[in-house]
C-alpha cells in the first residue's frame, strides 16, 4: 500500500462503512453524485424465510475501496454519507490514508468478478495462522494469457486445502484472493 496524501489524484483509497456498506454501495452508486467503488464479495448459502437462498455478501463487512481524488471523497463524506471512514495507517510522525495501487486493484477486480470460477478470499492477518497458508515467497510471478483471467498478474502456487495450483492476487497487508487457472496459460513475469 502506498501514502495516499496527493490531494487531487485519484486513487484506491481502502474505507470502511461501518456496519453498512450496502447504504455506502447504494449512495457510491448513485449516477448524480456517486464516486466508483469497488466491494469485494463472494457467494454464500443464507436460508431465508425457511429457503436455501444463494446471496452475495461482502468479504470484508464495512471494507469499501473508492476510486476517487481526497477531495472528491471528503466532499461525497460532507454532502451524503458522513460514515465513510478512511482507513489510515500511523507511522511516526503522521497519519497515512491507506491506498492501493492502479494495476494491483486492477487485477484484483478482475479474479474477484469471475463468477464462472470458484474463488476464494482470504484475510492477510489470518493467512499465516491457519491452514490456508500462503508463502508467497515459493510462488511464481506470473501473467495470464487467455481465458477468462487475461492480463491479470499475480502468483502461481499451491495454497493450502485446494487441489491445483492457484492464481493468487494479493492487496498487500489486507485481503487475497485465489482462483484455479490453467498453466497453460500462464507466462512467467520474475
Amino acid at each position: 500500500m502506498e501514502n495516499g496524501q496527493r490531494k487531487d489524484q485519484p486513487q484506491w483509497y481502502v474505507m470502511r462503512a461501518y456496519k453498512n456498506e450496502s447504504m455506502a454501495e447504494e449512495l457510491l452508486s448513485n449516477e448524480k453524485y456517486g464516486l466508483e467503488h469497488f466491494i469485494p464479495k463472494e457467494k454464500v448459502l443464507r436460508t431465508v424465510n425457511g429457503k436455501k437462498v444463494v446471496c452475495w455478501v461482502p468479504v470484508i463487512h464495512s471494507l469499501v475501496f473508492v476510486h476517487a481524488s481526497q477531495r472528491q471523497i471528503v466532499d461525497f463524506k460532507h454532502h451524503y454519507y458522513y460514515n465513510l471512514q478512511f482507513v489510515t495507517w500511523k507511522t511516526e510522525d503522521r497519519l497515512v490514508y491507506l491506498t492501493v495501487p492502479e494495476k494491483e486493484m486492477k487485477n484484483f477486480i478482475e479474479v474477484c468478478k469471475q463468477t464462472e470460477q470458484e474463488v476464494h478470499f482470504y484475510k492477510i492477518d489470518e493467512i499465516n495462522k491457519g491452514k490456508d497458508k500462503i508463502d508467497i515467497a515459493k510462488g511464481k510471478r506470473v501473467r495470464v494469457h487467455g481465458g477468462p483471467f487475461d492480463q491479470v498478474e499475480g502468483y502461481f502456487m499451491k495454497v493450502g486445502r485446494k487441489r491445483g495450483r492457484q492464481l493468487v492476487v494479493i492487496i498487500p497487508d489486507l485481503l487475497a484472493v485465489s482462483a484455479e487457472v490453467a498453466s497453460d496459460y500462464l507466462q512467467v513475469i520474475d
